[in-house]
């Protein structure tokens, strides 16, 4: 065989290489845009046409929770739209499956500044952990009496009430609808891992035990949406402990800003590096749960995790007896009001 005889060769099967991988691509892109169903955009024709035992629900959430003077409010939010976009995509791609993706639940229970019993904060704006569990019933009775049986809520906020709310909504409707609906950030190996990244051992020691709004949550931010992030976290004095104990004695005190950790060592990069690795591992948990790979109700689950710490089920205790108080409250006023 000649030199040029060899290089045509190679060439086309260069070209057919290239032209099946751009098929490829393009069958995926074409996937995904049919197979993801706005919930907002749908009539009621479209929705009842839907195969049930074909349809994954995504539901966003994210908590209005003060984050401190330089991050914004809705921050949990923003990343859990992200992954829920990203989980989404993954499914879609599979071509066996439709989504149906439900408009973000902005509502939460047990806001940061709960850890410094300073119930009233500027950015948070919580509900009643019962309220919160009713709402996810609410919706779970709705989605059940209309069929759907895959549920997938993605709502990733670090206090225990917040997911135990959540958790008991998804086992009503597991064991009312015989369906599966899980509460992803609820099970343990997951929100472990939430903003993990490899830090060096001076980041390690200046963010200490940090579990809101410190170098890996405001370096997600800088990752996901620079724009709403306030130049000054680069000036930001650290909030430094060692321990859950240890921030609770920082929240307390009357200089505490909202954060715990070092806010000024936060990078795009490392918020880059957090967000791969969480939605590689996280997405890769749906589709194998989707696949029967995984029963997530054999996977320990954060809210109960929690319970094993003495100064978590403090917490939780007091956050409980605040939502009494303002319950007694609200109540009143309705009984005053003869309202029933």
């Amino acid at each position: 065989m000649n030199k040029r005889l060899l290089l045509c060769i190679i060439s086309l099967l260069t070209i057919c290489s290239c032209t099946t991988n751009s098929n490829k691509d393009v069958q995926v892109k074409k996937a995904i845009s049919t197979n993801i169903l706005q919930l907002k955009e749908l009539n009621s024709r479209q929705i009842q046409s839907l195969n049930k035992n074909k349809t994954v629900v995504l539901i966003p959430g994210g908590i209005l929770e003060e984050h401190g003077p330089y991050l914004p409010s809705f921050t949990d939010g923003y990343w859990n739209e992200k992954l829920t976009d990203t989980i989404a995509k993954a499914i879609a791609a599979k071509g066996d499956w439709k989504v149906l993706m439900f408009p973000t639940i902005p509502l939460g229970n047990s806001g940061a500044n709960d850890v410094g019993m300073k119930y009233s904060f500027p950015g948070t704006y919580t509900v009643r952990f019962e309220t919160l569990r009713a709402i996810f019933m609410d919706i779970a009775t709705e989605l059940g009496e209309q069929g759907f049986k895959s549920i997938f809520i993605i709502s990733g906020h670090g206090a225990p009430n917040h997911q135990r709310a959540l958790d008991q909504a998804s086992d009503y409707f597991n064991e009312t609808y015989n369906g599966k609906m899980v509460n992803l950030m609820g099970l343990n190996p997951i929100i472990m891992k939430w903003f993990e990244a490899p830090k060096s051992k001076e980041q390690e020691k200046e963010d200490g035990f940090t579990i809101h709004a410190g170098l890996a949550e405001t370096s997600s931010m800088l990752y996901i949406s620079p724009r709403l992030v306030d130049t000054g976290y680069k000036n930001a004095p650290p909030f430094t402990g060692a321990s859950m104990e240890e921030l609770v004695q920082i929240a307390k005190r009357p200089d505490w800003k909202g954060y715990f950790g070092s806010q000024r060592l936060a990078t795009p990069e490392f918020g880059r590096q957090a967000w791969e690795s969480n939605s590689k591992m996280f997405t890769q948990f749906v589709m194998d749960i989707l696949d029967n790979k995984i029963n997530p109700d054999t996977i320990l689950r954060f809210g109960n995790y929690s319970k094993g710490s003495p100064i978590d089920v403090t917490l939780d205790s007091l956050s409980l007896k605040e939502e009494q108080r303002r319950k007694e409250k609200q109540t009143t006023w309705l009984q005053k009001k003869k309202i029933k």
